[in-house]
């Protein structure tokens, strides 16, 4: 016998439902209302990832909050009105969402801030007693007291325009070097000017401490100056050096706790201590600007060797260093000036031979994945000879092999072995081989010769690899790839497993990261200012300990979903 037939529809066989909706979650809050981490006020009061001095928020009940357009989290125990329950009487899947409901929680609170609070970015005044809720504990801050600054004098300004032989502005990576020998040259014609008291932004602007320059004005002349380019040719740049704006008096300093007073009375504000606290911070990063291989903002990175602490091997020629990060912030605790030092990672291409970073690309072609199908994560670079198969001209797919190698080398900085004076260039595009790559000899009545023969003819050397192609750069130069080495320049663009192992090297414990850093501290080339002739030229003193602030770590909050479910720390 068969079943009756059921009603078709969407909702068949499903009966009206009438169901009451559980009730939303409720926290029952302590009486003492505070952040998950409390510091100190009199010790500090700047948070570590911002370089101005920035108060934390504080909360206070109903009954004391003042006008100041900030809202605090209510306190009241004021019960929540009962709401009646809502009844679905809908059918099937076209049920309607169950309604939350507050239950009559004599401990349920809300926050009462408006939807312009809530949205604003400002934060609240901090408080100045600390709570007593919690376990008391001391936490390291990467953050070192300036012991002493410079609280008086004036400081000059100076504009520096360097262009080279084309009239155009240098890049910002050779400014330093040809800032250096404009300083050599102008200290060693004016022997009473004290060099430590003259500081480079390494953009455009000088800083000098108590000493104006002499015979330097706002109509200064330009000079001619003996410079290696991009390429280390040695040509001639134009260094104009002129007066700027007025004298900044440092004596503005000596009122920090009036300027960053809630009651301040003064015409000075917080801004006006901007240019002051970026002076110092120059005059404390001058030393290690000298020795940095590149410098990004306030990121300081120097070249190191592979496999050692600061580098890691993220593959495709490309790894990853560790350098650090250091500012100076204000702040109205014992300390006025501190000095954050932290670590800072960024990706630069690896200072390797060409072939190296040939076979480390080559093993992500499509031949090398079909070659190497299966063992690409226990090998790191395929095999020469693999290589010269992949870009021999008889190879099928010798064009799908050249484009996908000039995406990984195209605008790659590389650094010739043959000249007497090695010379950079930057990769345009790929030639032929070398055995076949024919080019104009000028200097030789515009002959006309192959790359192997020229590099045989000219430098007596016989190519190893003459069928590999050759790296054609602007101005229809070309060069063998067995005859450069790449350069070490920053990477943007990484893949998704080189930020896997990026995250993986730069995720250190608490105890790696105090060492790391107190590394850099001691370090003469990077942040060790005891022996830092700038610092004592420009009269200041960096404390060699970290700061030691008191806090609170609070207990688990009681989590209400129901009268019956409740999860407190014990559960």
């Amino acid at each position: 016998m068969s079943s009756p037939q059921l009603p078709k529809g969407r909702g068949r066989a499903r009966p009206t439902t009438h169901s009451t909706a559980p009730p939303p979650p409720s926290i029952t809050p302590s009486t003492d209302i505070s952040t998950p981490l409390t510091v100190d006020n009199s010790s500090i009061s700047d948070s570590p990832a911002t370089d101005e001095s920035v108060p934390s928020p504080t909360i206070t009940t109903d009954q004391s909050r003042p006008e100041t357009g900030y809202s605090s989290i209510s306190t009241s125990s004021q019960p929540a009105p009962v709401t009646t329950p809502v009844v679905s009487t809908a059918r099937g899947r076209a049920d309607r969402l169950k309604r939350n409901v507050a239950p009559a929680d004599p401990h349920w609170t809300v926050s009462d801030l408006t939807a312009a609070q809530f949205k604003s970015n400002k934060r609240a005044v901090k408080p100045d007693e600390l709570g007593i809720i919690g376990q008391q504990i001391q936490v390291i801050a990467n953050y070192f007291p300036i012991r002493q600054y410079p609280n008086r004098g004036l400081v000059y300004q100076y504009h520096i325009q360097i262009r080279d032989w084309k009239n155009l502005e240098i890049h910002r990576d050779r400014r330093r070097l040809v800032y250096k020998l404009w300083l050599k040259l102008y200290c060693g014609n004016h022997t009473q000017i004290d060099p430590y008291k003259i500081v480079f932004d390494n953009q455009s602007t000088i800083f000098v401490y108590n000493q104006p320059l002499p015979d330097i004005n706002e109509n200064t002349t330009g000079q001619e100056i003996k410079a290696p380019n991009r390429s280390n040719r040695l040509v001639s740049h134009k260094v104009i050096v002129r007066r700027a704006g007025e004298p900044i008096d440092l004596a503005l300093i000596q009122n920090l706790d009036e300027i960053f007073h809630t009651e301040n009375r003064s015409n000075d504000t917080p801004q006006d201590l901007v240019p002051i606290k970026q002076i110092l911070s120059i005059a404390l990063h001058e030393n290690c600007s000298s020795h940095a291989t590149a410098i990004y903002d306030r990121s300081f990175f120097a070249a190191t060797t592979a496999e050692q602490h600061g580098e890691w091997d993220l593959g495709l020629g490309k790894a990853l260093w560790r350098g650090f990060y250091s500012c100076l912030v204000f702040s109205k605790g014992a300390h006025q000036l501190l000095m954050n030092l932290d670590m800072n990672h960024g990706v630069f291409m690896k200072k390797q031979p060409f072939l190296e970073f040939l076979c480390e690309v080559m093993l992500h072609s499509p031949c090398g994945k079909r070659r190497y199908a299966g063992r690409q994560r226990n090998v790191q670079k395929v095999n020469g000879d693999d290589v010269l198969e992949f870009l021999d001209i008889s190879n099928p797919t010798y064009h799908i092999e050249m484009n996908f190698l000039l995406k990984h080398c195209k605008n790659l900085r590389v650094r010739s072995q043959d000249a007497s004076k090695p010379i950079v260039y930057t990769i345009f595009k790929l030639g032929k081989s070398a055995s076949t790559q024919e080019f104009v000899w000028k200097s030789i009545k515009n002959k006309t010769i192959t790359v192997e023969n020229y590099y045989k003819e000219h430098y007596g050397v016989v190519l190893k690899y003459p069928s590999l192609p050759t790296l054609e750069m602007r101005k229809e130069s070309y060069l063998p790839m067995e005859l450069v080495d790449v350069e070490p320049a920053r990477v943007k663009k990484i893949t998704d497993e080189q930020r896997a192992l990026m995250c993986r090297q730069s995720t250190v414990s608490p105890q790696v990261y105090i060492k790391s850093i107190k590394e850099i501290r001691k370090n003469p080339e990077k942040q060790c200012f005891e022996k830092d002739p700038f610092v004592a030229a420009w009269n200041m003193n960096v404390s060699t300990d970290m700061l030691t602030l008191p806090a609170r770590v609070l207990p688990m909050p009681e989590i209400v979903y129901t009268d019956q479910y409740h999860v407190t720390s014990g559960s």
